[in-house]
């Protein structure tokens, strides 16, 4: 997809694996996870959440069909792509890549960028706000996908925008509404900043 180096260091790393998962929808999700942190119980239920998020997301934007990689880290990984792409030494929970490709591209899924997100950040912050694990990886899931698919939240306006899908997305998987206690605090790095992986911005 892009030049970005999500992948590990080697492709005999045990402690990595790879996964490929076509959603009903039709979308394709070229998936690595770090097997230190993340069990095969996690795996299950990240396949469960995010294909079908995928899918309502796709169905709720009028998207096509994606092609989407995904890098299910720890906090030394993501700190490290943090550093590298956002000057941020810092840990973060969930860092988007897109390609900027186009959607009209026929019958083919679009090529829409990487998703990375870190184990041990989305647990802390699903612990520290009372929610599910679950409910937490699938909310910064449809947060990256509407980052790769060009939206933002640098304005205040931006931001209502993009909430105001997630929140569209997350009432149909039956997740409640992740800003209605926000009192005007983002958490942080919640909505963590689209990183253009080709180099521009």
């Amino acid at each position: 997809m892009t030049e970005m180096p999500l992948e590990p260091d080697s492709p005999d790393d045990e402690s990595h694996s790879s996964e490929s998962w076509h959603t009903d929808g039709g979308s394709h999700l070229e998936m690595i996870f770090d097997r230190t942190l993340w069990s095969a119980s996690d795996i299950d239920l990240v396949r469960a959440r995010v294909c079908i998020a995928t899918d309502i997301t796709c169905e709720i934007f009028s998207w096509p069909a994606l092609e989407v990689g995904g890098l299910f880290c720890g906090d030394d990984r993501i700190c490290d792509l943090n550093s590298m792409f956002r000057g941020k030494n810092k840990p973060t929970n969930v860092l988007s890549f897109p390609t900027g490709d186009d959607m009209s591209s026929g019958d083919a899924p679009v090529m829409a960028g990487e998703i990375a997100m870190s184990f041990e950040t989305l647990q802390a912050e699903a612990r520290d706000e009372e929610k599910s694990l679950g409910d937490h990886l699938t909310h910064l899931w449809v947060h990256g996908l509407l980052h790769l698919m060009g939206h933002d939240h640098e304005s205040d306006d931006e931001a209502d925008i993009m909430e105001a899908g997630e929140v569209r997305v997350l009432a149909r998987l039956g997740i409640d509404n992740p800003y209605a206690n926000a009192d005007g605090d983002d958490g942080g790095d919640l909505m963590s900043p689209v990183v253009n992986a080709g180099g521009v911005g």
